[in-house]
């Protein structure tokens, strides 16, 4: 009977801790972006997940739907430790611009940016093996 209880203790414990882990293991202040419009889609880009490293204030992030006419949908969301950043852009434009938020300047941890588009267009092939390049799933309906 005591060896229950003990199993049961070390279970919570190592539970208790595994949850206090997950909680610090993304950045706490976010900012979500969401743009959209009427136009059709066929495709979801998804982008790698960003980093942004310590220390750097802003990044820029390539977008591969850029043609106005042809994206449905934009919704990136960033996460930073100090403080929600700012994170803007057009859709249609190439590059969505984040800047970070940090009262101090230090920018300590990384920040996380997660992307996708819905486009109307898949990606041209010489663009499909560059190294930040969105994973293309074509949408059915």
């Amino acid at each position: 009977m005591c060896r229950v209880y003990l199993c049961i203790l070390l279970v919570t414990f190592a539970s208790s801790l595994d949850g206090k882990s997950k909680k610090h293991a993304s950045p706490p202040h976010c900012t979500q972006v969401t743009k959209d419009t009427d136009y059709a889609n066929r495709f979801k880009l998804t982008y790698p997940v960003v980093y942004i490293i310590p220390g750097q204030r802003e990044a820029y992030q390539q977008m591969f739907c850029i043609n106005p006419s042809e994206v449905n949908k934009a919704v990136t969301t960033v996460c930073d430790w100090a403080a929600p950043p700012q994170v803007q852009f057009t859709l249609g434009d190439e590059y969505m611009h984040v800047v970070r938020v940090d009262p101090t300047g230090r920018y300590q941890g990384n920040a996380v940016i997660t992307t996708y588009q819905l486009c109307s267009h898949n990606i041209p092939h010489d663009m499909a093996n560059v190294t930040m390049a969105p994973r293309v799933v074509e949408i059915e309906y």
